[in-house]
């Protein structure tokens, strides 16, 4: 009942350890239960700002940081990317990677999107976009693709080891 309280009450458990750690369960009862406690990790590109805050060291202003950056980026094609945000850092993202899941983004249109909607994602300034545009006005189809722009100095070393690891189309 205690446990029942406690999550009604707005408490969660973020490990299988926290259970554990709860003043009402025995080392004895936890071992017991351990194989039968499934917690549920956090979809970073579907979860909201409350969501993120209940993660460990994130808070109201990583979540809302974390949600801002997923929208420039059209969603996280990898979890690593949360540490791009400024001021995320290494340690916070080891402390809450076993917590959080990943599922598909939404594709990143690089060979259809208008310059100024090019130069409004994080890996790409009005430089690359321009120079994507004309890229694909000056190549046909089958020349398009990241190594290419790399090749012609329309991106950088940087930016295509970053959208490399995106989900392009």
């Amino acid at each position: 009942q205690s446990i029942i309280n406690y999550r009604e009450a707005g408490g969660h458990f973020n490990r299988k350890e926290d259970f554990a750690k709860s003043y009402v369960v025995s080392d004895s009862i936890y071992k017991r239960l351990e194989n039968f406690i499934k917690i549920n990790k956090i979809d970073i590109n579907h979860a909201d700002s409350a969501d993120f805050d209940r993660l460990p060291g994130i808070g109201p202003y990583f979540a809302a940081k974390l949600i801002e950056y997923r929208n420039k980026l059209g969603g996280y094609s990898h979890p690593e990317q949360i540490m791009d945000i400024h001021n995320f850092g290494q340690e916070r993202y080891d402390n809450i990677k076993d917590l959080i899941e990943l599922s598909e983004p939404k594709a990143f249109m690089i060979w259809s999107l208008p310059e100024d909607s090019l130069a409004m994602h994080p890996y790409l300034d009005r430089h690359a976009a321009h120079g994507i545009v004309i890229y694909r006005e000056n190549n046909p189809m089958d020349k398009w693709d990241l190594n290419r722009l790399k090749d012609a100095g329309v991106i950088s070393v940087s930016q295509f080891e970053k959208l490399s690891k995106c989900n392009i189309r």
